[in-house]
């Protein structure tokens, strides 16, 4: 992940190498809850981002499966509710959306369809942890439509997280996985699976 933009549309259908499987393409931040985030945030400006995004995706949300059933299984080791899930065809990127926890406490991940079909429930249980350790970080401190440039310890660092509360084994599983569907290319992937280690 090199660049990314609070506005996931202009990332979504591009190769994978760049944006995928890394985690979050937006805001990663601090803790949020709905009543943290400071009088200044916009919610009508953040509702209408992420309904606008979501649209442009072909996102819809999903209530089982096994997306929703593994995210569920996250949820409960971190000990929140869980997020709202967006599937979106064609992509193996996956991401949860800047301060989307503001609106109403759960926040979303939007996840692309064939990682749910490439990844085994392990390996998703990794990418899906990695996602929350981002959204249970956030601070709502940047929005939906923010400009955001990736930051490699941040990931390291939603990596450690979901490792402490999953165990090492999925987010492994996620790594390996990343660096296998490039064929070895993703070498964030390969670094962060050292560090890992």
């Amino acid at each position: 992940m090199h660049v990314r933009y609070g506005v996931l549309v202009r990332v979504v259908g591009r190769t994978f190498a760049g944006i995928i499987l890394l985690g979050s393409i937006l805001s990663p931040q601090q803790t949020v809850n709905a009543t943290s985030v400071t009088s200044h945030f916009d919610i009508h400006g953040q509702t209408s981002c992420e309904t606008q995004m979501l649209r442009a995706m072909a996102a819809r949300e999903v209530f089982s499966g096994k997306g929703y059933d593994v995210l569920a299984t996250v949820a409960r080791a971190y000990g929140r509710v869980i997020p709202h899930i967006y599937i979106f065809p064609g992509s193996l990127n996956m991401a949860y959306i800047a301060a989307s926890a503001a609106v109403d406490g759960r926040g979303k991940i939007v996840v692309g369809q064939q990682a749910i079909e490439l990844f085994d429930t392990i390996a998703l249980q990794g990418f899906l942890g990695h996602e929350m350790a981002h959204l249970v970080s956030d601070k709502g401190a940047r929005g939906c439509n923010d400009y955001i440039v990736r930051d490699p310890q941040m990931e390291a660092d939603a990596d450690a997280l979901a490792a402490r509360t999953l165990g090492r084994r999925p987010v492994k599983a996620f790594l390996e996985r990343v660096v296998t569907l490039t064929d070895g290319q993703n070498w964030d992937a390969k670094r962060r699976l050292e560090v890992l280690q």
